[in-house]
């Protein structure tokens, strides 16, 4: 297996194109909270505006988000993760859900053969998933970023699925080989002081951080089917 690593709309576009597997990853936050809602049995249909997500016919739950903000009106969350795991959703949940940048990135990888998504959260059962080779050979990991710029605790989340996929045998290109290194040099105090920590820290979200940063707390595997994230069967 060959894993690479890119970042973006148009790595996501590329990616597509080769008919690579994907896994967008955004650690903080959209990630993080589809797997959560994954857990507690939801299906979570990720779209690319607000304006949709607030319209759309038959969701149990909306969640919206700009800025790190929750979306003002017609909304039951705010991509927060620990809100969500606080709350009792109803059973077999329709969720849906816009974001700043992960909903984009995962609007902008369809067509891929397989997207699912990654986070520190669920790093392990994502590369384990992704080893077992059933959706070929090639899978590269999908940095969100902070609208359209780099975003350091997408690259280290993403190292922490790829060190795992080197475990197991893939082959890493050198993009990948670089947020290995991050992921192995970075210590998680930094990435709770980078621009999108302090950010949700302002907005009173610093129990997302816990949450988002710590490792392989949510074995679980969203995978995109249809218009939906559900878990992986």
């Amino acid at each position: 297996m060959i894993a690479a690593y890119t970042a973006g709309k148009q790595g996501a576009r590329s990616a597509a194109r080769d008919a690579s597997a994907v896994v967008v990853v955004d650690a903080f936050r959209a990630s993080a909270t589809i797997t959560l809602l994954i857990s507690k049995g939801a299906r979570v249909i990720p779209v690319a505006s607000v304006e949709e997500a607030a319209s759309y016919v038959g969701a149990d739950y909306r969640i919206g988000e700009r800025g790190s903000a929750k979306a003002e009106e017609g909304f039951d969350f705010g991509n927060s993760p620990t809100e969500i795991e606080a709350s009792e959703l109803v059973s077999d949940a329709t969720v849906v859900l816009s974001t700043t940048n992960g909903t984009q990135i995962i609007e902008a990888a369809r067509g891929a053969p397989l997207i699912l998504t990654g986070a520190f959260v669920n790093a392990h059962a994502v590369a384990d998933a992704l080893a077992v080779g059933a959706w070929g050979e090639l899978v590269t990991m999908i940095g969100c970023g902070w609208e359209g710029c780099r975003a350091s605790e997408d690259e280290s989340a993403a190292g922490a699925i790829l060190q795992r996929l080197k475990e197991k045998g893939a082959v890493l290109d050198e993009q990948a080989e670089r947020v290995v290194d991050l992921y192995l040099t970075c210590p998680k105090e930094s990435l709770r002081q980078n621009s999108a920590a302090q950010r949700l820290k302002r907005l009173g979200y610093e129990e997302d951080l816990d949450f988002c940063l710590a490792e392989n707390t949510v074995p679980v595997v969203p995978r995109l089917v249809g218009d939906a994230f559900v878990g992986r069967e």
